[in-house]
């Protein structure tokens, strides 16, 4: 799977010029003061005008897009990591710090440090979240597990769970239903009830097959890294809320019916794998990614940087206000960006250029399906494994009797009596331990890297008729043998699409015409 980023990352940096071009540069917003690596951001929903920022220095409250700000706290809250405002009431906020959690009821004024943890893991808190449905609690998500306590009671508990000594990057409300939550540790992403007592994993990696054993919770191999953890963010779609975005240390990953089963999501013109933060944009049908390298813009499976006037690297959070304005908590400190003007003649071209394309995600799944190498074929080889141990051996016999008599005069022969047999032998060895899974463990991993070899070269292949489209729209410079040349290669890469994919990618283009 590593390999086929490549395809997606060469193509980008001829596309990105052609397709980019923004009318609003990044602008820093000035706090009067050194204030560096902001990793936190949370935008009043009753009043967009005002923003809370999380700096290593310290809260600040900033006002009409930075023209009036305050240091809140008194300096007193730094290190923050995140920051939550009460969906009931704006007025309450809660700091997730490294040295804490802290809780405001008015605006910012007056803070009260209501959790400082046993130790340093616990004191890192990385993650807030209410629970609204009566009794109101807040749960924590902390370097060494999950917290929570009412609201009205700071009376903090410690979740009970094989999830006690993980870090818990976030715990984010399920949108589509209140009731459950999805929890991102080091350990893998989980699903839990309302108030965490029964829970379950449903995203391991992005191998199949290390998803299918049943890996130890407790295992230090699971536990990652203390500084690097796999996966970083999960964001739910707008429009359709069993949509799942979730980032990792190596790329997108999606689930379409609510985490049940996940796929990678190749992006063009992504340069950077570590995705830190993902922002579904309210109004459009698109995202954008806070990376290392910077900000990406993303639609369908392409993705422009947001890079003019951007003097930072590491984006750590992105937010966005009712005027269409972009916020990003970065390295070098808070930047701000205007969205409302993107009708760009650039844009329009690349719209007309690949009107009816099916995206990339599409061409896969449908080579995926063609070549018969999906995931869940190699499940019901399992499945069917463990049936095969639950049945019989079938034996069935028949046998009669011959008696012949001879005299010196008469012969005689007689027939019977006729015998028939029915018998049935189970291996209960074969319950235990099924010889079958051997061959399939072998074939699983012959059908995973013919999954791999055949994403790879439909991704190449998609990705070079992309940049010889781009080529031939400019047909002021290309004439003659040339242009021909190019043509005849853009139908040869169309029919090599064609047969990996059973014919997809002509019938989705002839479909598009109609």
């Amino acid at each position: 799977m590593k390999n086929s980023l490549i395809f997606l990352i060469l193509p980008a940096f001829l596309i990105l010029g052609v397709i980019t071009t923004y009318a609003s540069d990044w602008k820093r917003v000035d706090l009067g003061a050194s204030t560096t690596d902001s990793k936190a951001i949370a935008i009043d929903r009753n009043n967009s005008s005002i923003i809370y920022a999380g700096f290593k220095q310290g809260l600040y409250k900033i006002i009409n897009q930075g023209k009036d700000w305050e240091l809140l706290g008194g300096g007193l809250i730094t290190d923050i990591n995140f920051l939550l405002l009460d969906n009931q009431d704006s007025r309450i906020i809660y700091a997730a710090t490294q040295k804490g959690l802290f809780r405001s009821r008015d605006a910012g004024e007056n803070w009260q440090k209501i959790f400082s943890g046993k130790d340093a893991l616990e004191r890192n808190i990385l993650g807030v979240t209410i629970l609204y449905k009566p009794p109101k609690a807040v749960f924590i998500a902390t370097q060494s597990g999950i917290f929570f306590t009412p609201v009205n009671r700071i009376v903090w508990q410690k979740v009970a769970s094989k999830l006690n000594d993980a870090a818990i990057l976030s715990i984010i409300a399920d949108p589509a239903n209140p009731d459950f939550h999805y929890i991102i540790s080091s350990k893998g992403l989980f699903k839990a009830n309302e108030r965490m007592a029964s829970y379950e994993r449903i995203y391991l990696s992005f191998n199949p097959e290390e998803e299918d054993s049943e890996t130890d919770l407790d295992s230090e191999d699971a536990e990652g890294s203390s500084q690097e953890y796999f996966f970083s963010h999960l964001a739910a779609g707008r429009k359709n809320k069993n949509t799942l975005y979730l980032g990792s240390l190596k790329g997108l990953v999606v689930s379409l019916d609510k985490g049940r089963t996940w796929q990678r999501y190749p992006l063009s013109g992504l340069l950077e794998e570590r995705i830190n933060y993902i922002l579904v944009s309210e109004k459009e049908n698109r995202f954008f990614l806070a990376t290392r390298s910077g900000v990406f813009d993303c639609r369908g499976d392409s993705c422009s940087q947001l890079y003019r006037g951007a003097d930072f690297k590491n984006c750590h959070q992105l937010a966005q206000d009712l005027q269409d304005n972009l916020y990003a908590a970065t390295d070098q400190g808070l930047y701000r960006m205007s969205l409302r003007d993107k009708n760009s003649p650039d844009a329009v071209v690349k719209n007309n250029l690949y009107h009816g394309q099916p995206s990339i995600r599409q061409v896969q799944a449908e080579a995926i399906k063609y070549a018969e190498v999906y995931p869940e074929k190699i499940s019901q080889w399992r499945k069917q494994a463990r049936v095969k141990a639950l049945m019989p051996e079938v034996t069935l016999d028949y046998d009669k009797t011959v008696t012949t008599a001879l005299g010196p005069s008469y012969d005689r022969v007689q027939v019977g009596p006729r015998d028939w047999g029915l018998s049935l032998k189970w291996d209960v060895g074969d319950l235990i331990f099924n010889g079958d899974q051997t061959s399939i463990d072998v074939r699983s991993r012959l059908m995973v890297q013919l999954r791999d070899d055949i994403l790879n070269e439909v991704t190449r292949l998609y990705f070079e008729l992309k940049r010889l489209r781009l080529e031939l729209t400019g047909a002021d410079i290309l004439e003659g043998n040339s242009r021909i040349e190019k043509e005849l290669r853009a139908q040869e890469l169309e029919a090599s699409i064609d047969g990996l994919t059973g014919g997809f990618f002509s019938r989705s283009l002839d479909k598009a015409e109609e």
